[in-house]
């Protein structure tokens, strides 16, 4: 199944494998959900450069293996604080309770649930929806999608207030069957304007959402 995933991502499949891919996704939550790991990846692949791949690796400096352990002390010491600052908390907290509570509010922050944003669909017959989070390492996407056209790619993007974009992944449209999936890019949402879904190399984008401000 983990084979014909990476041929599905790669539009390697056939119109019947596709179409026996697509139901079983259906019913798997597990196949569904390394799908969502390998969008992203598939979508990495057309930004490699072809004309370097016979290019001799480089060359790792002779300071590499210093440099890697000197890391590894650091970073031991960095745990042992963590450690420790870890049972300071816990016992705040515990002293919290045996008083009455009143710690927790303030220890224990808030969560962050994602934000529904709105579509524009230029293209009849597709239904979408979308929730965004902001996340320390830039932006979580779940997007929801059915009524493109089954077995077309379509890259998934946020851009930014200058227009340019920044790709989230792409997936494989599965006709009138819902196309679920997790989608991550390395752009806070705060650096970006609009959420948009477009076909590869038309910037025409066929869904578009504007993002909370």
């Amino acid at each position: 199944m983990r084979t014909l995933l990476g041929m599905y991502v790669l539009g390697r499949l056939g119109d019947t494998e596709t179409a026996a891919l697509l139901a079983h996704l259906d019913g798997c939550r597990v196949c569904r959900a390394e799908l969502s790991e390998l969008t992203p990846v598939a979508a990495a692949l057309g930004q490699a450069d072809p004309d370097r791949l016979g290019e001799p690796a480089p060359t790792p400096p002779p300071t590499l293996p210093d440099t890697i352990f000197a890391g590894i002390d650091r970073e031991r010491g960095r745990r042992r604080y963590r450690r420790a600052a870890a049972l300071a908390g816990a016992a705040v907290v515990a002293l919290g309770l045996l008083t009455g509570g009143f710690f927790l509010r303030g220890l224990v922050p808030a969560g962050n649930p994602g934000q529904q944003v709105s579509f524009t669909v230029n293209s009849a017959g597709v239904v979408a929806s979308a929730e965004v989070e902001n996340r320390a390492w830039g932006t979580g996407i779940s997007l929801d999608v059915t009524g493109l056209p089954q077995g077309e790619r379509y890259n998934v993007w946020l851009q930014r207030p200058d227009g340019s974009r920044m790709n989230a992944g792409s997936f494989i449209a599965g006709g009138d069957r819902k196309m679920s999936m997790q989608l991550a890019v390395g752009l806070p949402m705060s650096d970006a304007t609009m959420l948009g879904v477009s076909a590869p190399g038309d910037d025409r984008p066929l869904l578009a959402a504007n993002l909370p401000t």
